[in-house]
């Protein structure tokens, strides 16, 4: 059984969520998924709309996408919308908590998440078709073939979706039940992978991924106009090609990659163009055997140039990264691993970023381990922090981020391998300086710029458990993960404010997933839950968001005849049709329904 804490994390925490948790879920995007499974608060503003991490009390620019390794957030905006990564297009997540993301990048002050496409070698034949109706007139269908043998892998995805997304709410603010406007939207995607092998030490792979999406952005519920005008419009083509040698004591990686992005945006006084490349070159270092000391270095090198409406002119930016991993293995129990880490930025020597881990494992015969680590970060201004038109501050400072992280990580599978249990718990506390605000400026109150203004500290406790068991022709999976954070505003922004030691604004202090899973006979019944505690509203807590709970519901039945697999699945989501709001002024649906239908063929190389 695949652990999705893994115990051998070398002093840093990971969590990984495999394809038994996507495949039922093609129809959704990244941030439903992080939603569910994992301690990471989504600000959703709205159905299918703008969706933004929060992690461990940081913002989305302190949290970093990645595809197989390649960062996706934008130079410009330093983030990434996770509504715009369909389910459809990767096998896998893989969660680097805080300092474990060093060895990919810096600035990640809550932690990275990779999203993965890997090959079967195994795989002779796989096809799949599903086609999801849902309520609002919405419908998605994905396609995934993978043909290949024991030396060469190709894989096809696509995916087509859309929705009126028109899906009735109450309105505090008129007193009337009325229906969203403005909030349909069209998205495809396509993306191929090649992966070719060469007498199991070479490894060659060729990816791309190209994303459409047009969609109308809904009005606040305070400001509802049949005439509103609101919409963008993305593309994004990004590129990968990669060698890979692999030798006992050896391991060596070559990569490199090209996004071209585009985003147009349009309402009532604004239409404007935005287009960014990224080009980055990665190479990876594995050397192993030297007596009990591993040594991974690493160079990056990536250039981004951008033409966008808001600036004077064309920016670029270059960044030459270097970074060294030792991991050393004391005694059988003990495992010290350290990352130190330099870059240069526009030929500026940016500060200085180590880190340093220990693992323990006190018992042979018990899969138990004890982590902690100690890590500084940084990050740099993203470029519309520096060159938006009129606001940017080309004066800024880098952010810069001191951390603190301990936790024990737990499993156990029994003689006969029909019950799993995994638990894990981890401490964890961040202190972040020169915090990047924008706020009004002293010239006029009108006028928001951006400045090193604010400090922050983060601090809270992660706890997680997973069990399977299986008996009597039955499998049930249970999952509960637990999140408490405490970000506080430890300098005081407004003179005359009070927002010293007050909770940061839409950032839960408690929130809870909890998914239990039943399977018998090729039926399955799953319950998910979600519970996201108060977020404020302002940075003197006086205004809030009420906490809410989610439950959803999932049934379906497989069928399999030979190499051919039917399955029909029923889900309800929101079942109580609770009124809420993730982000104030910005509705979201209440109880909601969908039905899937989903046939595959699979056969193994051996066969």
């Amino acid at each position: 059984m695949k652990a999705s804490f893994p115990v051998n994390n070398m002093g840093f925490k990971r969590v990984r969520l495999d394809s038994t948790i996507l495949i039922p879920r093609l129809d959704a995007n990244l941030s439903t998924i992080l939603a569910q499974y994992s301690t990471i608060f989504i600000k959703s503003y709205g159905n299918n709309n703008l969706a933004t991490p929060s992690f461990r009390g940081t913002s989305a620019h302190h949290t970093i996408i990645e595809w197989n390794g390649i960062t996706l957030n934008s130079p410009m905006l330093g983030q990434i919308d996770l509504s715009q990564l369909p389910v459809a297009q990767f096998q896998g997540v893989e969660i680097l908590y805080g300092a474990s993301g060093l060895s990919r990048t810096s600035g990640a002050f809550g932690g990275v998440i990779n999203l993965k496409t890997n090959p079967d070698w195994n795989n002779f034949l796989h096809v799949s078709l599903s086609q999801t109706i849902a309520s609002f007139n919405n419908y998605t269908t994905t396609l995934n073939a993978e043909v290949g043998n024991k030396n060469f892998q190709s894989h096809t995805r696509a995916n087509f979706g859309t929705a009126k997304n028109n899906f009735p709410f109450y309105n505090d603010y008129s007193g009337q039940t009325e229906k969203l406007i403005n909030g349909s939207y069209s998205q495809y995607g396509f993306s191929q992978d090649i992966f070719a092998k060469i007498k199991d030490r070479h490894l060659i792979s060729a990816r791309f991924w190209y994303n459409y999406s047009n969609r109308e952005i809904p009005p606040l519920n305070t400001n509802i106009r049949p005439d509103h005008l609101e919409y963008q419009t993305n593309k994004s083509l990004r590129s990968l090609a990669e060698y890979t040698y692999i030798h006992r004591s050896l391991f060596v990686k070559i990569s490199s990659s090209l996004i071209n992005d585009y985003l147009h945006y349009i309402n009532d006084s604004i239409n404007a163009e935005h287009q960014y490349y990224s080009f980055t070159n990665r190479i990876r270092l594995d050397i192993i055997g030297i007596k009990r000391l591993t040594v991974k270095p690493g160079l990056d090198l990536s250039h981004d140039w951008v033409n966008s409406d808001a600036y004077n002119n064309q920016k670029q930016r270059n960044v030459l990264a270097g970074f060294i991993e030792l991991i050393y293995k004391v005694t059988p129990a003990v495992t010290l691993s350290g990352l130190a880490r330099a870059e240069v930025v526009d030929g500026k020597l940016m500060p200085f970023i180590p880190a340093i881990g220990v693992e323990y494992k006190p018992f042979s015969k018990i899969n138990l381990s004890l982590s902690a680590n100690l890590s500084r970060n940084y990050r740099y201004p993203s470029l519309n922090d520096l060159y938006w038109e009129t606001w940017g501050n080309p004066e800024l400072l880098p952010e810069l981020s001191y951390g603190a992280e301990g936790g024990i990580t737990w499993n156990w599978l029994n003689n006969s391998k029909r019950f799993f249990l995994e638990a894990e718990l981890t401490g964890y506390y961040l202190l972040i300086q020169d915090m990047i605000v924008w706020s009004p400026s002293s010239a006029s109150s009108a006028i928001w710029i951006p400045e090193n203004i604010s400090e922050v500290a983060s601090r809270g406790i992660e706890a997680g458990i997973n069990s399977t068991f299986a008996y009597w022709k039955s499998n049930l999976d249970l999952n509960v993960t637990y999140n408490f954070c405490k970000a506080t505003y430890q300098k005081e922004i407004n003179p005359n404010g009070s927002s010293f030691g007050k909770q940061l604004i839409y950032t839960p202090v408690h929130t809870l997933n909890a998914s239990i899973r039943l399977e018998r006979n090729r039926f399955y019944f799953s319950y998910l839950f979600n519970f996201t505690g108060r977020r404020y509203l302002g940075k003197e807590n006086t205004e809030y968001m009420p906490g809410y709970n989610l439950s959803n519901i999932f049934l379906g039945k497989s069928f399999q005849l030979k190499d051919f697999n039917l399955s029909l699945q029923i889900e309800i989501n929101n079942l109580f049709d609770l009124d809420y709001q993730s982000i104030a002024y910005r509705p979201m649906p209440g109880r909601n329904f969908g039905i899937t239908i989903r046939g595959s063929f699979s056969r193994k190389s051996s066969q």
